[in-house]
């Protein structure tokens, strides 16, 4: 499965660590993307923490005077909103030729960053971020904003778990009478894997084209992958023009079938079928809180049933949730902090089935306790093995991999899928792929990689190896596909 590519800079810059702008000293590089590049810096006057982000030098010619006006406009977009949901934009300024824009620093991570090191979030998590971002369009539209590049990059997440919309740098001013016409005809800004058909063809947009954007975003967050992964730009855009996506139900059937039909009913073609006001599409997503979630039972032998095996019906995971609330504050706290694992010698609450323990294990995803219980408390259940291969990938994309417990997970899992191989050919396949990766990072272990690599995979898993379907963590689906390139599939 091809996947959007991360922004890559368009031109080099020195670092400027050190540098004082003014009022602001830069601390550190945050980052670098097409446009510009973002310091962590110390506002001197006021002694606090901001993002300064500074034009690269390339992009400051006469030859890029539309890109100097996009940079400066995003200033006056976005300082002109007001949310708690919104990255704030404090001033724009110049100093030693240097464009710069002044904004909240925000301590977190980005939405595309933590679903590639969490996988898919549970219904409530999601469904919280899904409000926080519509009404921070809203605001936006109500402004005469469009975003034109939502995506998840473009979604900040605070340490609290809390989504702020962020880099109107291709926000378009709808009824401005400053309105500045920085693009011809047909051209099209934005990125492609999230863009509407609209706005593929160079077409005048309003709210509806962020609304079909923000659509995409929670389908790729929801199902783990984007509803049209192909291999280019040209043929996403494609797709995005003629195609309708895989119903997400059919990768999450734990979610309620009234979450689909919005986030679908954003995704449609037409601007005119979507959600016609950002009131209306707010109103949709607020009357979610309280859908049920699906009561099918998702079959855990299959790469479908990842992390969703044995799911409950909504009334036992809505009981597990509550339970779970009760166990105090720092229990809560693991479900807006899902990526840091849990050290603890202390037993995790059991329950009465291997379903319900796997539910448990789901609403405390970060919890290392939460997913041992699964497997000593049911050794024999089918869920122990995905508890076990959840917690495998966890070790792996923790700040610090434990590449020796994530290891001893996996060799766990061999074991007793050995005794059934048949049974558990796609569990035993991700878990190769595991072992193959923990080989890889480890020193002096390439001989046991390209033993798994060209002896097991290549050879017992080629179809697996070529399927674009399978439904996996992130870490392994990348790591597949620099797989098949070795072997040619």
């Amino acid at each position: 499965m091809a996947e959007p590519p991360a922004d890559k800079p368009t031109a080099t810059s020195s670092d400027l660590t050190d540098r004082v702008l003014g009022d602001f000293r830069l601390l550190r590089r945050l980052g670098i993307g097409g446009m510009a590049e973002v310091y962590l810096a110390e506002q001197i006057s006021l002694s606090r923490s901001v993002a300064v982000k500074i034009l690269l030098a390339d992009a400051v010619s006469k030859k890029n005077s539309t890109l100097l006006q996009r940079f400066e406009r995003e200033a006056r977009a976005a300082g002109g909103l007001s949310h708690p949901n919104i990255v704030q934009v404090y001033m724009i300024g110049q100093a030693d030729e240097l464009h710069f824009i002044v904004q909240e620093y925000v301590q977190g991570q980005n939405l595309s960053q933590w679903f590639k090191k969490n996988g898919p979030p549970d219904f409530l998590t999601g469904l919280k971020w899904m409000k926080q971002v519509a009404a921070a369009l809203k605001v936006a539209s109500d402004a005469g904003i469009v975003h034109r590049d939502i995506k998840p990059e473009n979604i900040m997440l605070t340490r609290s778990g809390d989504a702020k919309v962020t880099d109107f740098g291709l926000a378009q001013l709808i009824e401005s009478n400053e309105k500045m016409n920085l693009t011809q005809a047909g051209t099209t800004m934005g990125t492609p894997w999230y863009m509407s058909p609209e706005q593929i063809q160079g077409e005048k947009l309003d709210h509806r084209s962020d609304q079909y954007s923000f659509g995409v975003t929670m389908y790729h967050t929801f199902a783990g992958q984007p509803p049209f992964p192909g291999k280019n730009s040209v043929s996403v855009a494609v797709l995005h023009l003629k195609e309708n996506a895989k119903r997400l139900s059919e990768h999450r059937r734990d979610l309620p079938e009234k979450l689909c039909d919005v986030i679908h009913r954003m995704m449609e073609k037409k601007p005119e079928d979507r959600f016609a006001t950002p009131d209306e599409l707010l109103n949709a997503i607020q009357q979610l809180d309280h859908a049920a979630l699906s009561p099918a039972i998702v079959d855990t032998s299959s790469v479908t049933g990842w992390l969703l095996g044995g799911l409950p019906s909504w009334r036992t995971a809505l009981t597990a949730l509550v339970l779970c609330l009760v166990a105090g504050f720092f229990a809560g706290r693991m479900l807006y902090e899902p990526s840091r694992l849990v050290a603890s010698t202390e037993l995790f609450p059991a329950e009465d089935t291997a379903d319900r323990q796997y539910a448990r294990a789901i609403v405390h995803a970060g919890n290392e306790r939460a997913w041992k219980a699964v497997y000593e408390n049911f050794p024999a259940a089918e869920e122990a093995l995905w508890a076990r291969l959840h917690l495998g990938i966890h070790y792996l994309t923790r700040p610090t991999p434990d590449l020796t417990s994530a290891r001893r997970e996996f060799d766990a899992i061999l074991k007793q899928t050995s005794l059934n191989p048949v049974e558990h050919r796609e569990l035993d396949f991700l878990t190769s792929l595991g072992l193959a990766y923990v080989a890889e990072q480890q020193p002096g272990q390439q001989a046991e990689r390209e033993k798994i690599v060209f002896g097991k995979l290549g050879a017992q898993f080629a179809d697996l190896l070529e399927r674009d379907d399978l439904r996996a963590p992130e870490l392994l689906i990348e790591f597949r596909n620099k797989i098949r390139e070795e072997l040619d599939v």
